[in-house]
């Protein structure tokens, strides 16, 4: 019931067969339907009322696109209204105002856009449903009918178009653009930056400090990040299989096979006599060049045993300028390498307070060669001064690989004094 009836959850199985519940839309927005009811929140009618009134009239007023010139006039006469508004109050009072904003109560406001945060996260999976039923539309139009392959290469194109034209991917986009801190992007509110809201509501104490605790809106742009980038992984991927549909649409164009090949067989019978004449003379022939033995041909079978040749391995000795060269470049690598843990003890050395480190304590960035050249550096260089202090587990970083020391001696490192 909860899979068919009432699309709670939804059932899926993977290519290797294996069985996937997970959550739709409605299953998540009955589970937010709980947790309000659970957490008891309270529930406010007059910021309800005012979207509810401002979305209707938004709706009759955004019928059409507004061109520079009725926008401009729009705005003259929302000019008109304030000035005529100013003048009731400035006569017959405050209460007396038509365009002043209806005042609702601190918790009221904060209740209203938690409420907005959830719906506003819960439209992500109808922006994703969009870009698939975008995908499959579009994929149907290119299986049904033949399309040249110039054709063809505007798949993405058409994707894109027909994206960018979807009620819900486009309301997305403008959700974005108002939460984006970019300032080129729809300006419409002073402070867009949510965290910072929540800061100064905290700071302003404009709503209890419990409140603000248990709000989805502290985390709102976290999940709205996730949201984001989900979206274009999906959009990603329905275009990858768009590729591929429309790749097997072009190679197994039966419809257009079939018209092409009536049309050649048409001709063929309308000129039955100059066709015969020239495959007479002009006989068709195919020339393979082989330069292998054929193996055995078995029909509808994908397994063919064959014997494979034992090929014999060639080795190829280096010459002595070959391996003079090699051996030249491996001392030069290590030479390079030695240098560079000499210079970086050496660094550490003076930065220390005690002009000297304790290998207990070291953090080893080149692996077992730093370790080698530290517990023998008087062999590398006379300018160090060396003391054992005691053994120790020690944990040496590599390229990729990290080596464990089991007792291995330590000891202090420090400059020799000059005399």
């Amino acid at each position: 019931m909860v899979i068919a009836e009432l699309n709670i959850l939804r059932d899926s199985h993977d290519s290797m067969g294996r069985r996937f519940i997970e959550g739709t839309r409605y299953g998540k927005s009955l589970l937010q339907m709980v947790e309000g009811l659970l957490a008891q929140r309270t529930k406010f009618t007059g910021t309800s009322a005012e979207t509810m009134l401002g979305a209707l009239n938004n709706l009759v007023l955004t019928q059409k696109q507004w061109t520079e010139e009725e926008a401009i006039a729009h705005h003259k006469e929302r000019i008109k209204a304030y000035q005529k508004d100013i003048q009731r109050i400035e006569s017959k009072g405050i209460h007396h105002a038509e365009l002043l904003p209806v005042p609702h109560s601190h918790e009221a406001l904060f209740s209203q856009s938690e409420e907005s945060a959830i719906h506003l996260l819960a439209a992500i999976e109808d922006v994703k449903m969009a870009i698939e039923k975008n995908r499959q539309e579009l994929a149907s139009s290119y299986l049904q009918q033949s399309k040249t392959a110039g054709k063809n290469l505007t798949a993405v194109a058409d994707f894109y178009e027909g994206l960018y034209h979807s009620n819900e991917y486009s309301s997305y986009i403008q959700a974005k653009n108002l939460l984006s801190f970019l300032e080129a992007q729809i300006a419409r509110f002073p402070n867009k930056n949510l965290d910072h809201l929540l800061v100064q509501i905290e700071n302003l104490q404009l709503v209890p400090v419990e409140t603000l605790r248990r709000s989805h809106l502290k985390s709102f742009m976290d999940q709205f990040r996730i949201a984001d980038s989900g979206i274009q992984e999906k959009i990603k991927s329905q275009i990858g299989l768009l590729q591929q549909q429309v790749n097997y649409a072009m190679s197994t164009d039966i419809r257009g096979l079939q018209e092409h090949l009536r049309a050649l067989i048409s001709q063929f019978f309308a000129q039955k006599e100059g066709v015969l004449d020239f495959f007479n003379e002009e006989p068709i022939t195919v020339l393979w060049p082989v330069d292998f033995e054929l193996g055995r041909v078995e029909m509808f079978d994908f397994e063919i045993d064959l014997d494979l040749e034992n090929q014999k391995i060639n080795y190829t000795e280096l010459d002595d300028a070959e391996e003079m060269l090699l051996l030249e470049n491996l001392l030069h690598a290590e030479e390079t390498t030695l240098q560079t843990i000499i210079e970086r003890l050496r660094q550490l050395i003076m930065k220390s307070p005690k002009r000297e480190i304790n290998l207990l304590d070291h953090e080893f960035n080149y692996g077992l060669a730093e370790y080698y050249v530290l517990s023998e550096v008087e062999l590398f260089s006379s300018e160090f001064s060396v003391s054992f202090v005691g053994k120790k587990d020690l944990n040496c970083r590599g390229r990729g690989t990290d080596y464990f020391l089991k007792g291995a001696p330590c000891f202090v490192i420090g400059l020799k004094k000059e005399k």
